[in-house]
């Protein structure tokens, strides 16, 4: 560097030797003539020879220096330029020799040009400005049009250009607004340089030494973030190939990399210029050591916004090899310097529950981390540096005010009146990158290759307050905290994201993983507000990539987690970040770490944490004591929450901690039953395991009505007029119902009140709230409130319950109560009004829980049809004939059997009854005395005639009633007698007319008692006998009776197939979800379809969860009537060797069956996938036609259930051929969820359409090394309903909790899809529907004589 300046201020011209005005005069005399031929093609120049050339340029070289008040250095300049140009083509004003040898006199021009550069005084002026552009345009023009430059004129320009960024951009003092087109040129030349004529190596270190003294111009960071983004552009699809998500940038920018540079050079270009800038740590060592007042005379008051945009450069950089897609939507004009805040890319709008995607997968999840890097010169990892962790600074409660006047990008000066050191703040206002982006490509590179090239830069980023040559005077430690505050947030906030990013199985190297955590615990504990933002905002999946020894910093983690998510204000963080987006990545974190201390329970940690945190962060010993503090974090955080996005994923998690808990508890009582079955246990032990399984019971019962007295208070309170929360609150609530807790019949009764009084305040808005979004709330109350009287019949048996519930449902069918306040409204005076048709379905369906579950309805059995009681296998019409169908009340249809009297002892009938909620079978048999008696009622059913003696006949009865005992009078009276008044003495005359006659009445009966019975009548008691029984007789009031009856005719052809189709209905909802096991490394359906064939290929914990999820049940066997499940077998004896696709719909399926729902999961295989799943939708109807067992095509598809039909052929394809799709994928590796086979598996199926993909939820269940389960969510949530829970992107469980979550996760999300869809009726609307379509075919039409006696014939 020092050689290059000193052969640029060797040359001078002669001219200096003269006095000034005689130089003055020849330069004027000399340029004029010469400037006056430029731009004219018939003008010839007046030199001819190289003498006269040479003599000439030293002339113009002397010109150059003068001073700016004449033409005279603006006329040098102009012949200058136009003579550059002779390297581009011939003009006839160019000297001949300079035409003949271009490039030797095109050395010594640039070596003149730069005499116009050094400073002089009028270098502020318009004019000099003007031709210093000038000549930097036509470098730039010379260098983009020539293609005849040597290597000695490429040489010679490239040092030009560097001594004159020298001139401008190495004095301490702020360069001028030349400096950024001089770097531009710059940078655009030297790019162009390594394509045509690659710099020597002697160059490039001159280059570096001298950009290390710019560095402190913002020009120069700016220009080189541009420059390292353009090669990196370039370079990534060279190293990872087309299919890496490009790095986008500019097409300005873009144009910098000449498109014919070869790879080769692209890439030792990318690594040299990357390196160009050194660490940019030494900006903070060159200020550390000055004072305040040199700082403003410097201008370093610009350092911090310097190292605060070097570090985001280098943050783009990681993005690009992250593979990250993030849109660069902040450019600097846009920085609002008053207020410290820049237009944001808001946080919530990249939710995985919100469904946006950014790359060419349709499932790029939002997951962790956006920081900074910053890259090394070398390919081996760094050397650990030695750091002094100094006490922390206490902990400002405010961040110090900014006040600032919008200056031009990188312009910032200060007055007088605002020396304070808030105003050593970086220029560039900090704008955090959230760490909920999209996932990293699996193609990445390794992260030990990234911290290799970033990783020195980083961590010397991270803890510049730590370096001892940076805090030497202790009272400064605040200032420089603070001062460079944002590029340490960057720093750690990239740290966060790389580590973020590891690979499923990828190691990294322990130093790198020590120094991290060491970033992570000084940082965290000092409490810097912008860069606990950073490392919160980019750490949201730190705690679930099987990072080693990431637990250490969980008490830490927990503390900043109090700290942000139980403040309601958080004034310290407002004006640096949303406090929404801060608190959305804290839950995301905390739904990360609530199931470690039950999971890690008893782990001990063996690193000593002495003097590295505080007192409140110290375990006692294991992770078990730290679960009180996360469920209080989760609670604490329900109640400061306002926002309705966290609220959601805050409610998410609640069902996973409650259930989990529980879960913890049963097989605590369960492990507490075995020891004490076991006499190899000790009493003592007993004792003390007695009493820990007793109190986690006791704890997840508390916990239990904790979670319900909350969500009961805010569901009928604050979240009332907020959809979506309610929505999931129910949910929620209907989940907890599932959970099996020894609490109180009290505690469930108030969930159901709270219902009800919340349906009650939903249907009483006014008309014009009423909407389908509101409705649909309605809807989803009745669906919580079907589950919790199903789970708990015993509430029905409280009257108020009852009466409550019955309430509601009156209030859901008509509109209105019959108890209003004080006015009672009859049923038959009220108006059928209720707030929508599907509110009234809904209502319907509670009603028909209640008649099933309440015991007052309890039939004999439910599980016969007209097959089972004549015991024939299909339903024939011979078999009908023996049937009488009749019709009730329009909605129930009843199939009666009287068996002839020889087949039974006494009358009996069948009754088989169809309706709404389902088809029951009756029993009925006529005994005229109890069953226990029925040996006797068998033998004198018949009496026989025989004569009556009087001997056997009877005794007379001669009985005499007395009023009073007959010996009262055998006791003396006492005082206490004459107490009560004779009666002839106290009444009146009235009354004693009353007695006289009550006196005669009762003299007239003894008379009549007390005489002989006449008329033939014995007054001999006889024993009783029942009647001879009549063949005939007749209701007397039977024609007084207009029941709603009428009859079907069976004879009528296709009754058999219609009652076929009615029975095929199911009574319950029935949805199906298909489960995949994708290994690591498999890119093709056929390969993933293969895995579940042998047990061999799965892990044994996917085998578990298949077990978790529902009982097998074979599918080749009929159906019963009324959803009742066959036999189930044992899983297993069913799974064998199979690895699961034992359960993929030919002969097996899962099943989880509750009295509402019907779910089934299919594992498919290949086997299937050459079968069924190849089956279209046309050949599938046409099955239909051959296949009369299956339900008709008017039934609609959404709801239909596999096990059913999967006695044929084609329902399995109709099930697939669904509208929405539900896969439940095991991923062993969790960057395969990027690569996941989609449109392969529904191209298998034929089935594709051009939304068929958005019509599927994927939910993705990936193992972590702990022992829990990562999961990941893709689904169309666009909804305006919100999140659908309980497992959301992002969230961890526990293996006790997965199968749980998973069908409730199935079940919310097919009940959000019917709540979104009006072409989806309940499944006792569907019935109804068909039995409506039977009456209308086949109602018998006969008069009302002829029915009511056919009713009473055989």
């Amino acid at each position: 560097m020092d050689e290059s300046l000193a052969a640029a201020q060797g040359h001078v011209s002669a001219l200096s030797c003269f006095p000034p005005s005689v130089g003055r005069d020849v330069a004027v005399a000399v340029v004029k003539p010469l400037a006056a031929g430029l731009g004219n093609p018939n003008t010839h120049s007046l030199l001819r020879t190289d003498r006269q050339v040479k003599w000439t340029m030293e002339v113009l070289c002397y010109g150059l220096t003068l001073p700016l008040d004449r033409d005279t250095v603006k006329l040098c300049v102009d012949v200058y330029t136009d003579w550059l140009m002779a390297l581009v083509f011939h003009r006839s004003s160019t000297p001949p020799p300079i035409n003949r040898d271009p490039n030797l006199y095109v050395q010594k021009i640039l070596r003149h040009l730069y005499f116009l550069f050094l400073p002089r005084s009028d270098q502020e002026s318009p004019v000099y400005l003007t031709l210093c552009q000038q000549v930097l345009s036509a470098v730039r023009s010379l260098v983009r049009k020539s293609s005849m430059m040597s290597r000695e004129t490429w040489e010679t320009l490239l040092h030009f250009l560097l001594r004159i960024n020298h001139a401008m951009l190495a004095p301490p003092t702020a360069a001028g607004v030349l400096s950024d087109l001089s770097m531009a040129v710059f940078l655009e030349v030297w790019l162009q340089s390594c394509s045509q004529c690659f710099p020597s190596r002697l160059l490039w270190q001159t280059c570096r030494q001298m950009l290390h003294s710019w560095k402190h111009q913002p020009a120069v960071v700016e220009q080189w973030s541009r420059g390292t983004a353009a090669l990196t552009s370039r370079l990534l699809p060279l190293v990872f190939g087309s299919s890496f998500p490009p790095f986008k940038v500019s097409d300005e920018d873009a144009a910098l990399v000449p498109a014919a540079m070869g790879d080769r050079h692209v890439s030792h270009t990318w690594f040299r210029f990357l390196h160009m800038f050194s660490n940019p740590v030494d900006l903070v060592r060159s200020a550390s050591g000055a004072s305040q007042d040199e700082v403003l005379k410097t201008g370093d008051d610009q350092l911090p916004g310097i190292f605060f945009r070097a570090m985001r450069g280098v943050n783009e950089l990681v993005n690009a090899f992250l593979g990250v897609a993030v849109v660069n939507r902040e450019q600097p004009e846009q920085l609002q310097l008053n207020t410290g805040i820049t237009t944001r890319i808001h946080f919530r709008d990249r939710l995985p529950s919100l469904g946006v995607s950014v790359s060419q997968s349709p499932f790029r999840d939002h997951l962790p981390a956006h920081g900074l890097l910053r890259p090394r010169s070398g390919s081996a990892p760094p050397t650990p540096v030695n750091i002094h962790v100094t006490d922390p600074p206490p902990p400002r409660t405010s961040p110090p005010s900014q006040k600032r006047e919008p200056k031009a990008p990188y312009k910032f000066s200060l007055t007088s009146s605002s020396r304070h050191y808030s105003s050593l703040l970086p220029p560039f206002p900090l704008s955090l990158c959230s760490s909920l982006q999209h996932l990293p490509h699996p193609l990445r590179c390794n992260l030990d290759s990234l911290l290799h090239l970033f990783g020195s830069w980083l961590f010397d980023a991270a803890l510049i307050t730590t370096d001892s040559n940076l805090s030497g005077r202790h009272s400064d430690v605040t200032l420089l905290s603070e001062r460079w505050a944002a590029g340490r947030a960057e720093a750690c906030g990239t740290l966060c994201r790389i580590f973020t990013c590891k690979k499923t199985a990828e190691n990294i190297l322990s130093v790198y993983l020590s120094r991290f955590y060491l970033v992570l615990l000084q940082s965290l504990q000092e409490a810097c507000p912008l860069v606990v933002a950073s490392i919160l905002l980019n750490s949201t999946g730190l705690f679930c990539c099987d990072l080693k020894g990431i637990n250490l910093l969980l008490p830490t983690f927990i503390s900043v987690l109090e700290s942000v998510l139980l403040d309601r204000d958080l004034i310290k963080f407002k004006g640096l970040v949303s406090l929404v987006d801060l608190r959305q990545a804290s839950i995301f974190i905390l739904l990360s770490l609530l199931p470690l201390p039950l999971q890690l329970r008893s782990v001990q940690s063996q690193v000593s944490l002495a003097g590295k945190l505080p007192a409140s962060d110290v375990t006692g010993g294991n992770f078990l004591c730290l679960k009180h503090r996360l469920f209080s974090l989760l609670i604490g955080a329900l109640q400061t929450e306002t926002d309705t996005c966290n609220i959601q994923l805050l409610l998410s998690a609640m069902l996973n901690v409650v259930h989990d808990s529980a879960a913890v508890a049963a097989a605590g009582s369960l492990q507490q039953e075995m020891e004490s079955q076991s006499k190899r246990t000790g009493r003592t032990r007993r004792n003390s395991g007695t009493t820990s399984f007793s109190g986690q019971s006791d704890a997840a019962a508390v916990l239990w009505v904790h979670m319900v007295h909350f969500l009961t208070r805010r569901l009928t309170s604050q979240w009332r007029n907020d959809s979506a929360v309610c929505l999931l609150a129910l949910e929620v609530l209907g989940g907890l119902a599932k959970v099996e807790v020894q609490v109180e019949d009290m505690e469930r009764r108030r969930v159901v009140s709270s219902v009800c009084t919340y349906i009650v305040f939903q249907c009483s808005r006014p008309p014009p709230l009423h909407s389908k979004d509101l409705h649909s709330i309605i809807v989803a109350a009745f669906f919580c409130l079907n589950i919790w009287l199903t789970r708990h019949p015993a509430l029905l048996n409280q009257q108020e319950c009852l009466s409550e519930v019955l309430e509601i449902v009156e209030l859901g069918i008509s509109g209105s109560k019959s108890r209003q306040k004080q006015e009672v409204k009859w049923k038959e005076e009220k108006e059928l009004n209720p707030a929508s048709l599907r509110v009234k379905e809904a209502a319907e369906a509670t009603l028909n829980c209640v008649m099933q579950v309440s015991g007052a309805c309890t039939n004999v059995d439910r599980s016969l049809n007209e097959d089972a009681v004549i015991g024939s296998y299909c339903l024939t019409d011979s078999n009908l004939k023996k049937f009488r169908y009749f019709v009730l009340e329009s909605s129930v249809i009843l199939g009666l059997l009287e068996p002839e009297p020889e087949q039974a002892q006494s009358p009996s009938l069948m009754v088989v009854i169809r309706g709404p909620s389902g088809c029951n079978s009756w029993s009925l048999q006529l005994h005229l005395l109890p069953r226990s008696g029925q040996a006797l009622t068998q033998n004198i059913l018949i009496p026989e005639k025989r004569s009556v003696t009087p001997e056997v006949s009877g005794t007379q009865c001669g009985v005499k009633h007395h009023l009073i005992p007959e010996n009262i009078k055998r006791f003396p009276s006492v005082k206490a007698d004459q107490s009560i008044p004779a009666l002839h003495n106290t009444v009146t005359h009235e009354v004693q007319q009353q007695l006289d006659y009550l006196q005669a009445a009762l003299k007239t009966q003894n008379q009549i008692e007390t005489q002989p019975r006449g008329c033939g009548h014995s007054g001999i008691m006889t024993t009783c006998r029942p009647p001879l029984p009549v063949s005939n007789f007749q209701d007397p009031g039977i024609n007084g009776i207009l029941a709603p009856l009428a009859s079907l005719d069976s004879s009528l052809p296709g009754f058999s197939e219609k009652l076929r189709c009615l029975d095929q209905l199911p009574s319950r909802t029935c949805e199906s979800a298909f489960v995949l096991y994708m290994r690591a490394g498999q890119r093709t359906a056929t390969e993933i379809l293969r895995n579940v064939e042998n047990y061999r290929n799965v892990q044994i914990n996917f085998l578990d969860f298949l077990s978790s999820l529902g009982q097998p049940e074979e599918v080749g066997r009929q159906q019963q009537v009324g959803g009742a499940n066959p036999s189930s077998s044992d899983f297993a004896a069913v799974l064998s060797d199979s690895g699961g696709a034992v359960f993929d719909g030919r002969r097996f399926v899962l099943k989880s069956t509750d009295a509402l729902m019907d779910i089934t999961f299919i594992v498919p295989s290949t086997q299937t996938c050459t079968g069924d799943w190849l089956k279209s939708s046309e050949e599938a109807s046409s099955s239909n036609q051959n296949h009369p067992d299956v339900r008709s095509d008017s039934t609609p598809k959404s709801t239909s259930c596999p096990a059913e039909g999967m006695k044929s052929c084609c329902c399995f394809s109709e099930v697939f051929d669904s509208k929405s799709k539900i896969l439940i994928v095991w991923a062993e590796c969790f960057e395969d969820i990027e690569r996941f086979p989609l449109s392969d598996l529904l191209s298998e199926t034929r089935t594709q359409t051009e939304n068929s993909a958005s019509n599927v939820h994927l939910l993705f269940i990936h193992p972590l090394k702990t022992g829990l389960y990562r999961i990941c969510f893709h689904g169309n949530v666009s909804s305006k309903l919100g999140l659908v829970a309980p497992l959301v992107s992002g969230s961890v469980v526990s293996r006790r909790s997965l199968g749980f979550l998973v069908t409730e996760m199935v079940i919310n999300c097919c009940h959000r899809r019917r709540l979104e869809r009006d072409s989806a009726p309940p499944p006792h609307v569907r019935r109804k529907h068909m039995i409506n379509d039977i009456i209308l075919h086949y109602s018998s039409r006969r008069s009302e004589p002829a029915f009511y006696s056919g009713l009473f014939h055989r």
